[in-house]
């Protein structure tokens, strides 16, 4: 008879132990989905500034490629009055400057932007060397004043 007043009292300790650590798991489960789900939004959100900035940089890049393709354009056109040899010089400088301001282009169109960190890398590179041919068609825009 005691045995089963034990049994009696132990049956519903152990229901009432049994459902507080179901519920304080249940519980710790739901913070932690809506911690991933949070991490996910985040996710998202930087995704979506980090797609704005490369859109918003290729834009600007067009923008100086097409500037330069014109002043090249217009150094080709221009008519100088100059000996055979410095207008064969001046003309290979025009067309190296073309051909980078062609790559650099076609970096552009051709970039896939996988991850932040090589965007960093590509973007200073790209500037770099959109700054060279920048800085070649003002020189040689000057040049032909001297």
């Amino acid at each position: 008879m005691e045995k089963k007043i034990h049994s009696f009292w132990i049956f519903p300790l152990l229901v009432i132990l049994l459902a507080s650590c179901t519920s304080a798991k249940s519980t710790d489960l739901d913070k932690a989905a809506k911690a991933v789900e949070n991490a996910k939004k985040d996710l998202d959100e930087a995704n979506r500034q980090y797609a704005k900035e490369v859109a918003s940089y290729r834009s600007s890049v067009e923008t100086d490629l097409r500037e330069n393709k014109l002043e090249i354009a217009r150094l080709k056109s221009e008519r100088l009055d100059a000996k055979e040899e410095a207008l064969g010089d001046r003309n290979e400088k025009i067309a190296l400057i073309q051909r980078t301001n062609d790559e650099l282009d076609l970096r552009m169109r051709q970039y896939r932007g996988d991850n932040k960190e090589n965007w960093k890398e590509f973007k200073r590179e790209y500037a770099n060397d959109l700054n060279e041919v920048d800085k070649s068609l003002k020189d040689l825009g000057k040049d032909h004043l001297k």
